[in-house]
């Protein structure tokens, strides 16, 4: 595609439930074809639970497709360029980086909210699915919890010196 021509190239947002983001894609695939709405395409990102991308012309195509879609909603936004979508693909979650001796904060999972120290952590630089684990003893409950926590669900709260 030239670059002049994607440009021209804007999505429009609609809201589906998650998990429903495939069926909702060949639903309004398919109502378009039927009513003869011009899109020009449907795109779902498994990264983007919950959303939809639909690329047309016009915003009232889009609004005509979407009404009295259950599954579906129109999202009350600007269109959505080319390059957004591409930015919201490729970013790359941050790095955590944590020591032995670390308070850090429960984010995500059945802990969610705990403060722990950490026991053992992984290696610097280490990219191994193994090694994404961290050994940690909780801090909020009475006894000496010891739990095996992934280390994108926890926040660094105080480092140790």
């Amino acid at each position: 595609m030239s670059q002049s021509s994607q440009k021209n190239v804007i999505f429009f947002v609609i809201r589906a439930i998650a998990g429903q983001e495939a069926k909702v894609a060949w639903l309004l695939y398919k109502r378009a074809e039927s009513r003869g709405i011009r899109v020009k395409s449907i795109l779902a990102l498994p990264s983007l639970r919950g959303y939809l991308f639909v690329e047309a012309d016009r915003e009232y195509d889009v609004r005509r497709l979407v009404r009295g879609l259950q599954k579906a909603k129109m999202m009350r936004t600007n269109p959505v360029t080319i390059e957004e979508i591409d930015s919201m693909i490729s970013k790359e979650p941050a790095k955590i980086e944590v020591k032995p001796g670390d308070v850090v904060k429960i984010i995500k999972g059945n802990f969610k909210g705990f403060r722990a120290r950490v026991i053992s952590a992984p290696e610097p630089g280490v990219e191994s699915k193994e090694k994404r684990f961290i050994i940690a003893t909780l801090l909020d409950v009475g006894k000496d919890w010891e739990i095996r926590i992934p280390l994108e669900n926890v926040k660094i709260l105080r480092e140790e010196d």
